[in-house]
């Protein structure tokens, strides 16, 4: 068995094993730390990466009850109060009035845990489940890429299965369920994924058979995508480059997308959090 006893698999680590398994085995069996920068310009890039945690976390402030106009006299970046303004328009309409921010689920799938944490779910008892997801990359993957994604697949799973006490006792039926992504960067487009049982039962079949090839496999070899290296913090180790991708062709880059969500990701996991703005 390669993975330690207290693993809990997660979108971002499932999908770094599908798009690269020595870089799952790196980051997360080995524990390497990054010897590399993403980009050329990583100060830009740290920016980038804070504005979308300063985004998540005014949404996380507004959701906790602090007013909207208390918030917006204390956002200074243009694009925040542009996003902040259009998640005030539209991202909350019609939504289910039982809302749980920045919420964790982790389910047991065979012998393995797994984790979501969800940016806001909203949750009618009996009736709706809607997972609402703020994206703050400035490009929209295809729909047909996107839906077979770990973060969708996972993330519906994880409530369908995981979500009873938040239905008061009852399990949430997958049909029930659906996964918005909305843009910040375009106006608050969105593009949204129901479930159903069917869907369901493929995604814990094939979610329980990738963990058991993780922890039973023999070798974690490189991608043979290499286009995806040069974003890659451990391409110096692999030999696949020792310069950094260029920022500049970071946004029309699809690869570079999905990578811009989980670096995110990790980097809203490991920053000490951000202070609340004080009034």
């Amino acid at each position: 068995m390669n993975l330690p006893e207290d693993f809990i698999f997660s979108q971002s680590s499932l999908q770094d094993y599908l798009e690269c398994p020595r870089r799952f085995q790196l980051r997360y069996l080995e524990q390497q730390r990054w010897p590399g920068p993403e980009v050329d310009d990583l100060l830009a890039f740290e920016e980038r990466m804070r504005q979308g945690e300063r985004f998540h976390h005014l949404i996380h402030q507004h959701q906790v009850g602090i007013p909207a106009e208390l918030l917006l006299r204390h956002i200074s970046d243009p694009e925040l109060r542009t996003w902040f303004n259009a998640y005030q328009a539209q991202a909350l309409a019609d939504l289910p009035p039982q809302r749980h921010p920045e919420i964790t689920l982790t389910v047991r799938l065979g012998d393995y845990l797994l984790l979501a944490r969800y940016d806001l779910l909203a949750i009618t008892p009996g009736g709706p489940a809607i997972i609402m997801d703020w994206k703050t990359s400035r490009y929209v993957p295809r729909t047909e890429k996107l839906a077979q994604h770990m973060q969708t697949r996972v993330y519906r799973y994880v409530l369908a299965a995981g979500g009873t006490h938040l239905n008061e006792g009852q399990p949430i039926s997958p049909e029930q369920i659906s996964l918005v992504y909305w843009y910040a960067a375009f106006e608050g487009e969105t593009q949204r994924f129901p479930y159903s049982e069917v869907q369901f039962a493929t995604d814990e079949a094939e979610l329980l058979a990738l963990m058991t090839e993780i922890d039973t496999a023999q070798v974690f070899p490189l991608t043979d995508e290499t286009r995806r290296c040069r974003y890659c913090v451990y391409r110096s180790l692999c030999d696949r480059g020792r310069e950094a991708g260029s920022l500049a062709e970071w946004d029309a880059d699809t690869e570079a997308a999905d990578l811009e969500d989980a670096t995110l990701e990790q980097f809203r996991v490991d920053l000490d959090q951000i202070g609340e703005i004080a009034f």
